[in-house]
């Protein structure tokens, strides 16, 4: 196993996050052999995708860090039903999907994230819109407690922005079974155009790493005070979305979305919102 010490703010969109110890298999089959030896020997390990919604310690992690963006890229299709590897991004995926005639997740389309990542978070369009990556999901093939499997839709539990794999840290997707609907190109593409229109205004020239909270802030943030929420060089630039400059801490984050959580409790519609993001302390 080849390992090199690099600064995780090199492989996550907030540009944050010290350094580790990282590997990064080249297939499905060097990932699980990679994850069985680190179940044999105890190691512990955290998994890292493409880094879209995470925030590391500037200290870093003691633990191996297995990034998986290389490993599981297969994509078949039987009819409507579609294997995809984890670590294929979320696009890229949809894209093949609508040029084989399938289509349900162009709603999907601005996740910069893998379809592995997609799955752990659930992610969907919204609460209030009921939809979500699980909607068409069979399986999902995983390492799970030192055991190469495959786990049904049956027997996972998916909530908004909640699946089962959250509780269990030492999970590992490796490829996902999916029912699609048959759609046409044309109709898959025109909703991809609508859906990226959609988000265009969003900023996206700075670092960040998408929604912050899991229901999204009622609250408007970025009118409070009235030069904006921001703690160091992190700023709202929205009710729910942080950026930098490039030169903002783990603790200017954690501390900016604490501020954000205690005025969503004290201003109405007081709630208290539950973070999105996966933080590595």
């Amino acid at each position: 196993m080849k390992t090199n010490t690099e600064l995780l703010a090199d492989h996550t969109w907030l540009k944050i996050g010290g350094p580790a110890e990282i590997t990064t298999p080249q297939s499905k089959e060097e990932l699980v052999k990679i994850l069985d030896c680190c179940y044999q020997s105890n190691r512990d390990y955290r998994i890292l995708g493409n880094g879209s919604n995470l925030l590391v310690n500037d200290d870093g992690v003691d633990e191996l860090v297995i990034k998986t963006t290389e490993a599981c890229m297969e994509f078949k299709v039987d009819g409507t039903q579609v294997d995809v590897g984890a670590s294929m991004m979320v696009p890229q995926f949809i894209n093949k999907c609508i040029s084989n005639g399938l289509g349900g997740y162009e709603y999907l389309y601005s996740v910069p994230g893998t379809v592995g990542g997609a799955i752990f978070m659930n992610a969907g369009r919204g609460e209030s819109h009921n939809m979500t990556i699980s909607d068409y999901l069979i399986s999902v093939e995983v390492f799970a407690d030192g055991e190469h499997c495959v786990l049904t839709k049956e027997d996972l539990q998916f909530n908004h922005r909640y699946s089962t794999f959250q509780d269990h840290n030492d999970w590992v997707i490796l490829s996902a079974t999916f029912d699609l609907p048959e759609q046409s190109q044309e109709k898959g593409n025109r909703l991809i155009k609508e859906r990226m229109e959609k988000i265009r205004r969003r900023e996206r020239s700075k670092p960040n790493a998408g929604s912050v909270f899991k229901s999204g802030s009622r609250l408007p943030l970025h009118k409070i005070p009235p030069g904006g929420l921001s703690i160091g060089n992190a700023e709202f630039v929205s009710g729910n979305r942080i950026c930098h400059d490039g030169n903002a801490t783990f603790t200017n984050i954690v501390r900016l979305i604490t501020l954000a959580k205690l005025l969503n409790r004290l201003v109405p519609p007081f709630e208290n919102p539950e973070i999105e993001w996966e933080i590595w302390n």
